[in-house]
């Protein structure tokens, strides 16, 4: 559950984010005049996204979150700020990279003596749904009560984490994925930007639209922000994350392509 009157705990600085005594390095606003080296977390979230999280979770202030799986964590940095924020009862995270913790991190944990409450998986694909069932169900006791997706941004790697993890929550845990709306981004759409060329991640967020429309058993609630989007997992118990394919909990009829093309019959008589 969220902790009591974090987001007012935080003191935010140009480059820098505090909480207590951990310092988070804005890595947006990060400048040549850093002076702590590697002693810091490298955040990659902005004061205008956590400000967005404060309004959801303080606005949602029940909800209970005991068991968290997160993917993508760079250093460790966003897993000890969730960690600080949502106290759970673990933390695991995932991350491509093939690292190890970093001395901040390890600092972090021995200080909380939270060793077996937040780990970090590295080298770890986020499209390896086997890999991460696996690290789910050696891990945590019962269902998860959230998932928070910060890695690749991808469409793909992203809907197969989604369709690996989302039937791992319990009826009302939620599954968060961060910056769907890169597509929309003046910068990301420049030909030069590698994104240019992926497929937009708005296109997974429209198939969560299509299948809460379809069933509201599977998905119960659906909140976009400009930052991230929530899924609600609903009351149906049956999907499994050995087979789930969101594709199959939508529907859509016979002339569904040819109205959103603008070439069915609605459109030819306009």
């Amino acid at each position: 559950m969220l902790e009591t009157g974090f987001f007012d705990q935080l003191v935010w600085h140009q480059d820098r984010m505090l909480y207590k005594e951990w310092i988070f390095r804005l890595q947006h606003n990060l400048s040549n005049s850093w002076e702590l080296g590697s002693r810091c977390f490298v955040f990659y979230k902005t004061k205008g996204l956590v400000d967005q999280y404060a309004k959801f979770f303080l606005n949602n202030p029940l909800i209970e979150i005991n068991n968290i799986f997160e993917l993508g964590i760079w250093d460790g940095g966003s897993a000890a700020f969730w960690f600080e924020c949502l106290r759970p009862k673990k933390l695991i995270g995932v991350d491509l990279q093939n690292k190890s913790d970093s001395a901040y991190f390890v600092k972090f944990l021995d200080d909380r003596g939270i060793h077996d409450q937040l780990k970090i998986y590295w080298n770890t694909n986020q499209a390896d749904a086997n890999r991460l069932i696996e690290i789910a169900q050696k891990e945590f006791e019962g269902p998860l009560d959230c998932v928070i997706d910060d890695a690749s941004h991808l469409y793909g790697p992203t809907k197969a984490s989604f369709e690996a993890l989302f039937p791992l929550l319990r009826p009302g845990g939620v599954y968060i994925i961060e910056d769907w709306a890169w597509a929309h981004w003046k910068s990301f759409q420049d030909s030069s930007h590698p994104f240019s060329r992926e497929i937009p991640l708005t296109r997974l967020i429209f198939e969560l639209v299509e299948a809460i429309g379809t069933d509201s058993k599977i998905i119960s609630d659906l909140k976009v922000h400009q930052g991230f989007t929530v899924v609600e997992r609903g009351s149906n118990k049956n999907i499994c994350s050995t087979d789930f394919n969101l594709d199959n909990y939508i529907s859509r009829g016979p002339s569904f392509a040819d109205k959103l093309n603008g070439t069915g019959s609605c459109a030819a008589s306009a």
